[in-house]
């Protein structure tokens, strides 16, 4: 991916070695997420001087040192223009640091009045709205940002992941596909959108993506996890079985492949349960670790009103998470036994999960497949 064209520092810096450090050493280069590869520009020589004031606030220094510079520099009345609109910048990505959010977005926000085309002032605003759950409004500034360099992959990626935060999946693969036809072969962008296919229903879409991983990288074991999950509710139990065994061997500590191989070779044609699957990895797990309740009952050596049990944990998110989990292969083992009632209303709970985690997902498409 290429880099947004940062703007506001360089034209100020450029005769300011302090300038160059912080570009590389305190983070004014803004705003970079997870799976967004951004890069720093040189500042390119300009015989514009830099104002003592903001030569003080722009120089390394610990947070409450570079704090004050720039506020003795913004509070003077002496900067104007992009001057002041880089102090503020400073200090907002500064602010930011010492987890002063809302501060950060107001000197962000100030900063914008000021020079509103400033691509990276734009950029890490909307990177601290996203942090904020503020998707909406990190989605309008992305929109800005795009008008300014139309195709950024860096923004049409965190775009996608803000869509997606507030259920527009449909929008975020949009983006992702976007970003795809200028950075083929992203493979963020293609697990990605894979995930939101597989959200979407789009099994065969996902089933692709996942594929198109595999192939650049054959030790991409998420790709085959996931691509076993797209054959699973495909209803290609086979293939889904072999997806989650290569899982397996890539990541041989990863129970989770054992699990869903378990289940998609009972569901093939001709096939049966095979408990050795699960009991080669109940031996290599401690009994208190997570899945063992949900691998345990699978065998039969655990009922299920103790897995639910097990559930019940003090921190609300993680009980959620193991409930959805417990309810989806309590479901899917009611399925291999043919009953569908007890699978129905398995699914079901499963279903009322994060919509992040696999197991809602999938429990919600399989409760449709069996109504």
């Amino acid at each position: 991916m290429h880099h947004l064209a940062r703007g506001l520092i360089a034209a100020l810096l450029a005769v300011s070695m302090a300038g160059a450090a912080i570009a590389q050493d305190s983070g004014t280069t803004p705003g970079t997420t997870p799976g967004a590869k951004t890069g720093t520009s040189q500042p390119k020589a300009s015989s514009k001087p830099v104002h003592p004031l903001l030569d003080a606030c722009l120089k390394p220094g610990d947070t409450q040192s570079v704090v004050v510079a720039c506020t003795t520099a913004i509070e003077s009345r002496q900067l104007q223009g992009e001057a002041l609109a880089a102090a503020l910048f400073r200090r907002g990505l500064i602010q930011n640091q010492r987890a002063q959010v809302q501060a950060a977005v107001n000197d962000l926000s100030a900063a914008l009045k000021l020079t509103p085309k400033a691509v990276d002032v734009l950029y890490a605003r909307a990177t601290l709205y996203a942090a904020m759950k503020r998707y909406d409004l990190a989605i309008a500034d992305y929109d800005s940002l795009l008008k300014l360099v139309p195709g950024d992959p860096d923004s049409l990626y965190n775009r996608a992941w803000s869509k997606a935060a507030l259920g527009r999946d449909a929008p975020a693969i949009e983006d992702l596909t976007a970003l795809l036809a200028e950075a083929k072969g992203d493979i963020d962008a293609l697990m990605d959108r894979g995930g939101l296919y597989l959200r979407l229903g789009k099994f065969t879409e996902a089933a692709a993506d996942f594929g198109t991983i595999a192939k650049q990288d054959p030790k991409a074991a998420a790709a085959f996890y996931n691509r076993g999950r797209a054959m699973f509710l495909k209803g290609d139990f086979v293939a889904a079985a072999k997806d989650f065994q290569q899982a397996e061997t890539l990541r041989a500590d990863n129970p989770y492949a054992r699990l869903r191989r378990y289940l998609a070779t009972g569901f093939a044609p001709k096939g049966k349960m095979d408990a050795k699957i699960l009991n080669d990895i109940i031996a290599k797990i401690a009994p208190e670790k997570w899945p063992m309740p949900v691998l345990a009952t699978l065998v039969g050596k655990m009922p299920e009103k103790d897995l639910l049990s097990a559930t019940e944990v003090s921190d609300k998110n993680v009980a959620r998470r193991l409930d959805a989990e417990a309810h989806y292969y309590l479901g899917e083992a009611a399925l291999l036994k043919k009953d569908q009632k007890a699978a129905r209303d398995h699914f079901a709970a499963a279903a009322k999960g994060d919509r992040s985690l696999p197991e809602a997902v999938d429990a919600g498409w399989r409760l449709k497949q069996i109504q």
